[in-house]
């Protein structure tokens, strides 16, 4: 709340791009405590969470600056703001689109051979500028009694399950063609192709010159073949982050498998959980935390592409000018890489090359996705074997929906789902087996659109798939909602 006493002018000269004749005035909290004495200075430890401003102005706060910059006077040429601080860590490239946690999330560091420790929260636990992703764990009832202070190791046997978080970004449109493949058109390589990804929570807009509106079928779901405004080098809020409202999500680390009453948990170490239909899997990650505010559910192919864009940034497994494919996991074994296990270094397995990243993306099972495709007539989803139905399926926040297609018209994509952006696309060679499948031109992984009789998309890979190489976190294949392997949990905690 602002009051008189707390505030602090400040010359219009020192905010970048403020236009206005009028003066600003901050006020600031600690912690949700009303600030007294001196502004904060920049080296002063404290990272800013949000800012309030009253009378319609709007403002950003720009930690470079350590200042307000964009701002907007609305109805006063006085801007009256307010500076939420906090003593909790707070990485500036993220822009505000910092881990969101709760009772359940407890955050973590991960050390050589898996080894966690609970985070210090006024320390950096996070870097993604070094390739340090945040992560978090889940405790069981065991873990729940104990006392874990800061920095203390947490033993396996109290976690039920990891996750990672993916902060809301937007990402520079690279395809000249913006995925609209209607057909295989001949080999590509865009292997060390690099991702341009600003993190922030500010949605891209159209009529702004580099960006442009995420292209929406409605108020929660991407457009499938839409690319409204959009041309190539536009940044674009990235439609995993629209669904929810969300400053980001969190995805399990590892695929989710079974603890011994029967009940989901996600763990490295162990044989992954292989569901009958998507029906299956669906039901089982939307309840999993369905009555708290994290917004439990199965992976969308949107979701995927998220992920999948982040690895193939300089936040993820590149340099500024080349890429390391994530390696495979040649076993049904959670956070495997080819066969070494997770406690052994299998690191090349995860989307950062080291041991803060996701993994299972490259071969273990098949992952089902909640994305399916329209009839011919695009009036209702192709159900197929999916055990799922218009009442399931009720809220479009938990699924992605697509155009009727066929598996080689990767024009139905969304933009962002790491599917047609990946064109052109070809046949491959046979491989040992004499067999040969259509492939995209990230790393030649296997590349099947949704068709009538295959109307659900599951990626990633099968554990043989390693071996002829064309699993991966670009893969996708389609299938038609029986059973195809298993699923993968994600969590959108609410802000």
């Amino acid at each position: 709340m602002y009051e008189e006493k707390q505030t602090f002018d400040v010359l219009k000269r020192t905010v970048p791009d403020f236009a206005n004749n009028g003066d600003i005035i901050l006020a600031y909290t600690i912690d949700g405590k009303p600030g007294s004495g001196n502004f904060p200075k920049k080296d002063s430890r404290l990272y800013v969470k949000s800012t309030e401003c009253q009378n319609g102005a709007t403002a950003d706060w720009s930690s470079q600056y350590w200042g307000l910059i964009n701002v907007e006077p609305g109805e006063n040429k006085k801007v009256v703001c307010t500076v939420h601080f906090t003593e909790e860590y707070r990485e500036d490239i993220l822009n505000g689109a910092d881990p969101v946690l709760n009772e359940e999330l407890v955050p973590v560091t991960i050390e050589d051979k898996g080894v966690v420790k609970k985070a210090d929260l006024k320390e950096d636990w996070y870097s993604y500028k070094d390739k340090r992703w945040a992560n978090a764990v889940i405790l069981n009832e065991t873990g729940k009694s104990q006392n874990i202070e800061a920095g203390t190791q947490i033993q396996e046997d109290w976690i039920e399950s990891y996750f990672v978080w993916i902060p809301k970004y937007s990402y520079k449109l690279f395809d000249d063609k913006l995925g609209l493949y209607e057909s295989q058109t001949g080999k590509g390589n865009k292997t060390n192709m690099v991702i341009d990804i600003k993190f922030g929570l500010v949605n891209t807009k159209d009529g702004i010159a580099g960006e442009c509106a995420t292209p929406m079928l409605n108020e929660y779901q991407g457009e499938s073949g839409g690319s409204g405004e959009c041309k190539q080098g536009d940044y674009i809020t990235h439609p995993a982050f629209l669904a929810f409202d969300t400053n980001g999500i969190w995805v399990g680390k590892f695929e989710p498998n079974k603890n011994s009453a029967n009940q989901i948990q996600i763990k490295p170490n162990v044989s992954a959980w292989i569901v009958d239909t998507i029906g299956e899997g669906f039901q089982i990650a939307k309840s999993y935390k369905e009555t708290t505010n994290l917004q439990s559910h199965m992976m969308k192919n949107t979701e995927w592409g998220a992920i999948a864009n982040l690895t193939q940034s300089i936040y993820g497994r590149c340099t500024q000018n080349s890429c390391t494919r994530v390696a495979g996991n040649f076993s049904t074994v959670t956070g495997a890489e080819n066969k070494t296990s997770y406690v052994n270094n299998s690191v090349g397995a995860s989307t950062t090359n080291n041991y803060s990243g996701i993994y299972d993306l490259h071969g273990g099972e098949w992952e089902v996705l909640a994305s399916v495709m329209l009839n011919q007539e695009n009036t209702e989803p192709m159900y197929g074997n999916s055990g799922l139905d218009s009442s399931s399926l009720s809220d479009e926040r938990y699924y992605d929906i697509y155009k009727y297609s066929s598996a080689t018209n990767y024009s139905k994509r969304i933009l962002g789902d790491a599917t047609g952006e990946f064109g052109p696309f070809s046949m491959s060679e046979k491989d040992k087996y004499s067999n040969q499948h259509y492939i995209g031109s990230m790393y030649m992984e296997m590349a099947q659109f949704l068709d009538s009789t295959h109307p659900w998309f599951y990626r990633g890979g099968y554990y043989w798939d390693y071996e002829i190489q064309t699993g991966g976190v670009f893969s996708f294949h389609h299938m038609d909602g029986g059973r195809a392997g298993t699923f993968r949990v994600v969590l959108a905690p609410e802000s």
